[in-house]
């Protein structure tokens, strides 16, 4: 009796299985249009917002799709909606296939939006939807989200998800964007104690662009001209407790990427002025490779906290216009002491402004305070956002010139 039961149990337990391998729940990946991008800005109505979707057509482009396909890669919709979460199902009554927001990429949002007062309690609706990846990023638009999508015309891409991808990737890499994913934007709007920086884009070019140094640029500023988009990300927005306040250049924000270490920048190429030159407007191309944490100490106690940080960074020399002699140990140590000068004033600057104009630090220093206090009542009464505005804060660059580049200790002889 008893084998006749285990045998019941195990046929019963191969049955259960064998329903269970069906492919009953299988979703096909051309039933669903996946959002890419998704725009907000305010609306004309009260009470609600205007929500453009960027979607993508995943099979053009794709070995399913082939290539003689005549579908369009993208397809833009824009209409107002209480939330862009219940926006789905709105979408749905012009969109034939279901939307999906797993493969959301990016959020745009107009400037204008951005420091609406109202901005974060739509916002943190995100929160809400478990489609959407909190490593997806925030990008702030200089026009209306809905504009800059229509005018954002890649020519190199196809797929819009892979154009998004590779301008942010390397923008960040490069500096001039800041990491801006929802996660650490979210991780500081719930702290208060330090600022937010998304990367700025916009899809307009100014008419008449001054020309500057290559990372002094604002989006839109860059004059650049041939058969390229006009899109562009250069620089910053700054936002104190999720409300955008100000923004940053291209070179500020390089800055704070640098003094954030936990950000992902490794390995920038900048231009530095060169000590040698007669003419101030010569630079000397350089690579700046980050491979240590800063150092970072602080004097909490009295009047005028004290901060001193020390950032420690290799260089490769690039270009050397004024023709000098690197193997001098003299134009060595002229060229180190010029180039920490130049770095330790534009953090000097920084951090000023910081102080003065954004009325808070635009990375998570306040983390590195918190060991300086015994308990959390403490480190409150100390009050951050108060004593960091009175803080005197010493920055000190401590720079390795790895390689000095070609030799040219004397003009080169070109023919006969």
């Amino acid at each position: 009796m008893p084998k006749t039961k285990t045998v019941c149990r195990i046929v019963l337990f191969f049955v259960v299985v064998m329903f269970l391998t069906g492919c009953w729940d299988r979703g096909e990946l051309e039933d669903k249009s996946y959002v890419i991008g998704l725009g907000l800005d305010l609306s004309k109505q009260e009470g609600k917002i205007k929500v453009t979707m960027l979607l993508a057509n995943p099979e053009v482009g794709s070995l399913q799709g082939g290539g003689g396909s005549t579908e369009k890669a993208r397809e833009i919709i824009s209409f107002d909606a209480n939330d862009f979460i219940a926006a789905k199902a709105t979408a749905n009554s012009v969109i034939s296939r279901s939307i999906s927001y797993e493969l959301l990429r990016i959020f745009v949002v107009s400037e204008e939006f951005a420091r609406d007062p109202n901005f974060t309690t739509t916002f943190f609706e995100v929160l809400k939807d478990k489609e959407i990846r909190l490593n997806s990023y925030l990008a702030i638009s200089k026009e209306k989200a809905a504009e800059y999508f229509l005018k954002n015309k890649p020519r190199m891409e196809t797929r819009p998800h892979k154009y998004f991808q590779f301008m942010v990737d390397h923008g960040i890499e490069n500096g001039l964007i800041p990491d801006s994913t929802l996660f650490r934007y979210f991780q500081s709007a719930e702290r208060e104690t330090d600022l937010f920086l998304a990367m700025y884009t916009t899809a307009k070019r100014l008419d008449n662009p001054r020309i500057q140094r290559e990372d002094e640029y604002m989006a839109g500023e860059l004059n650049a001209t041939g058969e390229l988009d006009d899109t562009q990300f250069i620089g910053s927005a700054v936002f104190k407790k999720g409300i955008m306040i100000s923004k940053l250049t291209g070179q500020e924000t390089r800055t704070v990427n640098i003094l954030d270490d936990t950000t992902n920048i490794k390995d920038i190429l900048v231009n530095l002025p060169d000590p040698f030159a007669d003419d101030d407007k010569k630079q000397i191309a350089a690579r700046i490779m980050k491979t240590k944490g800063n150092k970072i100490k602080m004097k909490l106690k009295g009047v005028r906290p004290q901060i001193y940080i020390t950032i420690p960074l290799q260089l490769e020399i690039m270009s050397n216009p004024s023709k000098a002699n690197y193997a001098l140990e003299k134009n060595r140590q002229k060229l180190r002491k010029h180039i920490a000068d130049h770095i330790e004033k534009m953090n000097e600057d920084l951090l000023k402004k910081s102080q003065t104009k954004l009325k808070g630090v635009p990375y998570p220093l306040p983390l590195y305070a918190k060991k300086y206090f015994s308990t959390i009542q403490e480190y409150k009464k100390f009050n951050w956002a108060k004593s960091y505005l009175r803080a005197d804060i010493h920055v000190k660059a401590e720079i390795e010139i790895v390689d000095y580049g070609k030799e040219t200790n004397r003009p080169i002889k070109v023919g006969h």
